[in-house]
């Protein structure tokens, strides 16, 4: 749409809201409180909103940024890493290792940015109301509850409240705050409310992979953890609030940078304020599709995991492209930590790619900026939609421990290790799936999936400590093996209790029984040969020490 013709939707957009007498509504989102966090020194982790100059000059003081759901934590951190890198940088390491070194962040350098003129951060801003399109006209209005997943509005199901698409739902200035960032980030595909004519909606980035962040001691060290090395004078880079606003109609483009893909625009929508009972809440909103981002998701998103599907007999597809690891219920996404986190010289950037805050963990690592016996968290954020893309089914996040020494290790025998381990995992829960389908074809009987719930939710933990007992034996020199055969036995116990769990739940009579004793005896005996073919692949990776 030509300038001036958003120019003149604007100026309507403002006459509307100033015969509501909508005028006063404001919400500046550098001062008011309303992102939620946990500070370190609160005893029993209770939340506190804060603004954006609060949450920068606290990052030492604040654990971390907690949202009412995954996907909101996950968006709210991928602002907070805009606003840092087009404040602080850093461009190179030197500035990098100044900022991790200095208690805090330097208020000078932030209110330098957040004041500077032309930039609008507020919520309510007649013409560059934050993260919004002002120029939607208000005749396409609806509820609020439309930037809200889990509300009942529309094809929606209500997931996790009771709520019917006839209540109205009020959000507070902070919370319709909120919603904007995630909504941005993760809303869903499908037919929008179109400003002309063009319904459909992509669903937004974030939705494609598990958004991956390294999380540090306090909200200093994990804005700086994730900040990858970031020079704003080297390209036309922006994020969107320095962007022009944008015009109603949909469109796609390439994006100019890592800030602009960041905070991408990918829906055009308008806060609608009003004044209730004296205070200012938001009922309404315009959300019609925005900007669809053009290109390879690996050269442009940053905190994802990649990997190239393989062949059954484990191999790379030829030419198939890399995609992105996702989170899936049930199953953790612990089962993709050799992508997450090691790092394979031979297939790095071939048919496997790390999230870039891994790749410069591994050099910070080697320069000696953080220490190489620390180990951080990963934090997986994601949601789950539906066959169509179009509705919420689950919210999600996983953690997986993220050991400095095995981050930097990139030696083959360490992928075989890990790789073997998860192959454990892979292979006895394919036993007891086998099992399980065994017994209801000769019973006759639906199949369930009672097994998989019994046995993937219980191997998270272990695995945690198996990570952290290799990363130990790394950094000891010493041999795996004691970390590997703790490995064994865990998953061995997990599938066996989860076997006989699934076994004593059955109603048992007399040919029930018998065939209950059959199929567990024969998921025993393979649970055995699986554990000797462990014992027999990792022989050939172990480090030799002469103590084990």
């Amino acid at each position: 749409m030509p300038r001036r013709r958003v120019r003149a939707a604007i100026s309507r957009q403002v006459r509307g809201l100033r015969e509501r007498g909508d005028m006063s509504a404001t919400f500046d989102l550098t001062t008011e409180s309303w992102i939620p966090v946990v500070y370190l020194d609160e005893p029993d982790g209770a939340e506190t909103l804060v603004g954006l100059r609060e949450l920068f000059s606290s990052a030492h003081r604040i654990r971390r940024i907690v949202g009412e759901t995954p996907p909101m934590t996950a968006a709210l951190y991928r602002l907070a890493l805009a606003i840092l890198h087009r404040a602080y940088g850093p461009a190179r390491l030197p500035e990098w290792e100044k900022l991790w070194t200095t208690e805090t962040f330097a208020p000078a350098l932030l209110a330098a940015y957040l004041d500077r003129p032309g930039l609008s951060f507020d919520l309510f801003d007649l013409q560059r109301p934050f993260l919004q399109c002002p120029g939607l006209p208000e005749g396409k209005k609806s509820t609020v509850a439309k930037l809200i997943p889990h509300r009942a509005v529309g094809n929606r199901v209500t997931l996790f409240d009771h709520t019917t698409a006839q209540d109205r739902v009020e959000l507070t200035p902070a919370a319709a705050a909120r919603w904007l960032v995630t909504a941005q980030a993760f809303d869903p595909g499908g037919m929008k409310t179109p400003y002309k004519t063009d319904k459909s909606s992509e669903r937004a980035p974030c939705n494609y992979f598990g958004v991956v962040l390294v999380e540090g001691a306090n909200l200093k060290e994990t804005l700086l953890l994730n900040a990858v090395r970031y020079d704003a004078q080297a390209s036309d880079d922006a994020p969107a609030w320095e962007a022009p606003t944008p015009s109603p109609e949909p469109d796609k483009r390439r994006s100019r940078g890592w800030t602009d893909v960041l905070t991408w625009p990918s829906r055009r929508i308008c806060l609608l304020p009003e004044h209730t009972n004296g205070a200012t809440v938001v009922a309404n909103a315009v959300l019609t599709p925005g900007t669809r981002l053009v290109g390879e998701r690996p050269e442009i998103e940053r905190m994802a995991a990649y990997r190239t599907p393989r062949t059954p007999s484990g191999k790379p597809k030829p030419d198939a492209p890399m995609l992105p690891i996702r989170l899936q219920p049930v199953r953790g996404v612990w089962r993709h930590s050799v992508e997450l986190l090691l790092v394979d010289p031979w297939s790095e950037e071939r048919t496997r790619l790390r999230p870039q805050a891994l790749k410069q963990l591994a050099t910070l690592a080697e320069h000696g900026s953080i220490p190489a016996d620390t180990v951080y968290t990963l934090r997986v954020f994601g949601q789950r939609l539906d066959a169509n893309a179009s509705v919420v089914e689950a919210y999600l996040e996983e953690e997986v421990p993220a050991p400095v020494a095995l981050i930097r290790a990139g030696d083959d025998a360490l992928t075989g290790l890990v790789g073997c381990a998860i192959e454990l995992a892979e292979e006895a829960g394919a036993a007891l799936r086998a099992m399980q389908r065994e017994y209801h074809k000769d019973m006759r009987a639906e199949p369930d999936v009672t097994l998989d719930l019994a046995y993937w939710p219980a191997l998270p933990t272990p695995f945690a400590a198996f990570l952290r007992a290799l990363n130990d034996a790394r950094l000891a020199g010493q041999s795996e093996q004691r970390a590997m055969a703790g490995w064994r036995r865990a998953v061995t116990s997990v599938a066996e209790q989860a076997a006989d769990s699934w076994a004593a739940g059955i109603a048992a009579d007399g040919r029930s029984l018998n065939m209950i004793g059959k199929h567990l005896g024969a998921v025993l005996d393979r649970l055995r040969t699986i554990a000797r073919t462990y014992d027999a692949q990792i022989a050939k990776y172990l480090t030799k020490d002469g103590h084990e």
